[in-house]
């Protein structure tokens, strides 16, 4: 076989690898109990190799739970040694440090063998929605408070469960079935992902993925520093205001670009809070790693060769940086503005060929019955995606997370809510000559008449909107109000009462460009297409092109 024939037999192969990925992931989409996975992909699925090292990722999932559990097996593995691992064994924990960054979501890893010996991991991850304590709130003043913690241990041993784990669990639950439901869908995902990799291997009469590891790592290597390279060298520093709970939070960033390679310092962000909107170090690094390599190198696959040109990090007890016991419910509050945060230091180092900022934060709308009828609903409202550099933001799109919405159709049943209304928000896109993704409007109420009680834990930039860039304007800030005349203004608890509607609008995107250099056309398209108002095409954008005439 030529070297040319070899890279090509390499590459196929590859791509079958980031196949099994994606039937894991498929796998665990139809087990999975919760909506939120089911039908919103709120997941990750990987295969990695014998050291514990990523070898490949599943489209399907979010940077949150993917480039965490990047890091996962090994941590996992220092708990539970892999000479002490047989055939039918699996690993689980849902320790923030350790996993996803929250107790909601349970990392499972279970080994592969191939004659009788270890040749990788199949690991998977997803939102588990109830696991007791506060349930899903910011009001935890420890982690203590925020549900039950399970240490790394097997979930299954030589092919038998732990049902006592699963007992401790569903004990805690205010939905047992549906709790322990989804953490076997994680098992019956890795087991799926095991089958396939065992044939792919017979079938290339593999007996181990070294080869394939230097292959995949080599070339991401390579793409990777050629990709980061475009960055001119140098350091940038950037720096952005968030709600907060009681107070505004400042996250900071000190991103120095070398050769081929990126470190972020994330010193000076605000100190921990003592609500639960803390983030663990392992899921900054994870969004502010995903924040780079989706401006400077979105075509080179995800794994632990690409990750490793990029280091963040941050002194102990930051809010970026929290330790435990802090609370950490909402840790995606601050985890997904990162992506804003990197993208800011980059349009300093590449100026108009970065994205304006998006709505960040995943909205969490959750629903729990506060009359007579006990339920957990749990649904995500989008907001709107920044403008790039030469098309407008998508709109109504989860950028970073990536992550969809639970149907209106699946909530219904699985609640007993109503979602009244659910469209775009005209005029909250900014705007710009390329326009920002507008956000959505969403009212919901009781469909049994009875109060509801919300956790609005996750509702971010309700003070001031996306920025646009280079001139844009920016997106429209989130509001959030029940029809009884209650304004939400924090991330507290609400009740609302029977008979009344809460009613969200989450922030839409930032512009790009001077909104006086919008294509006229795309204006009366946006107009046509009621994506904008006529007094917002009048003063935004109509008034500024004829002046622009006039001066011609």
């Amino acid at each position: 076989m030529t070297n040319a024939q070899d890279i090509i037999a390499r590459n196929v192969l590859w791509n079958r690898l980031i196949s099994v990925c994606e039937e894991q992931a498929n796998a665990l989409m139809r087990a999975a109990f919760g909506a939120i996975v089911r039908e919103a992909g709120d997941l990750s699925a990987g295969v990695f190799n014998a050291r514990g090292d990523m070898l490949a990722q599943a489209v399907t999932g979010t940077p949150g739970h993917v480039n965490t559990m990047a890091a996962s097996v090994r941590a996992m593995l220092a708990f539970v040694p892999a000479e002490t691992l047989s055939p039918g064994d699996a690993l689980v924990t849902n320790d923030p440090w350790i996993g996803a960054g929250h107790v909601f979501d349970f990392v499972v890893v279970t080994p592969a063998f191939v004659n009788g010996e270890i040749v990788g991991y199949l690991a998977s991850t997803s939102h588990i929605v109830d696991v007791g304590g506060r349930g899903w709130s910011a009001e935890g003043r420890s982690v203590f408070e925020e549900g039950v913690t399970i240490p790394v241990m097997r979930l299954r041993k030589g092919g038998a469960l732990n049902e006592d784990l699963l007992n401790i669990v569903t004990a805690n639950s205010r939905v047992p079935h549906e709790a322990r439901g989804d953490i076997l869908s994680l098992l019956t995902s890795n087991d799926t992902g095991v089958s396939r990799l065992t044939d792919l291997m017979r079938e290339y009469d593999l007996e181990d993925l070294s080869g394939m590891t230097r292959f995949i790592f080599e070339s991401s290597a390579q793409g990777t520093k050629a990709a980061l390279s475009r960055a001119p060298r140098g350091v940038y520093e950037n720096r952005l205001t968030l709600d907060g709970y009681d107070a505004a939070i400042e996250l900071r960033a000190k991103m120095t670009i070398g050769d081929g390679r990126i470190d972020v310092d994330l010193a000076g962000s605000s100190p921990v809070a003592d609500r639960g909107i803390n983030c663990p170090l392992n899921y900054s690094v994870a969004y502010a790693s995903f924040g780079i390599k989706a401006l400077l190198a979105p075509e080179i696959p995800n794994n632990q060769a690409s990750l490793d040109a990029i280091s963040v990090s941050a002194p102990p007890g930051l809010v970026v940086s929290a330790e435990r016991p802090s609370p950490v419910t909402a840790r995606h509050v601050i985890g997904q503005a990162l992506p804003d945060l990197m993208l800011g230091c980059l349009e300093q180092a590449l100026p108009g060929e970065v994205l304006a900022e998006s709505s960040g934060a995943l909205w969490t709308i959750a629903l729990s019955g506060a009359g007579k009828t006990a339920f957990t609903s749990l649904n995500v409202a989008l907001g709107g995606m920044g403008a790039r550099p030469h098309s407008d933001g998508l709109s109504t799109t989860a950028f970073p997370s990536g992550v969809g919405a639970v149907p209106v159709e699946a909530a219904e049943v699985a609640a007993p809510v109503i979602y009244h209304s659910k469209e775009f928000a005209p005029d909250t896109g900014g705007a710009g000559k390329q326009r920002g993704g507008l956000a959505q409007r969403i009212e919901i109420g009781s469909r049994l008449g009875e109060d509801l009680s919300l956790s609005a834990a996750a509702f971010e930039r309700l003070t001031t909107g996306p920025a646009g860039r280079q001139g844009g304007l920016s997106g429209a800030k989130g509001q959030v109000k029940i029809t009884d005349g209650t304004q939400i203004t924090d991330k507290g608890i609400y009740r609302i009462p029977a008979g009344a509607r809460l009613i969200l609008q989450t922030p839409g995107g930032g512009g790009f460009g001077e909104p006086a250099k919008r294509d006229r056309d795309a204006v009366a398209r946006d107009l046509s297409e009621g994506l904008i108002s006529q007094e917002a095409a009048e003063r935004l954008y109509q008034k500024e092109i004829k002046e622009r005439e006039k001066r011609k």
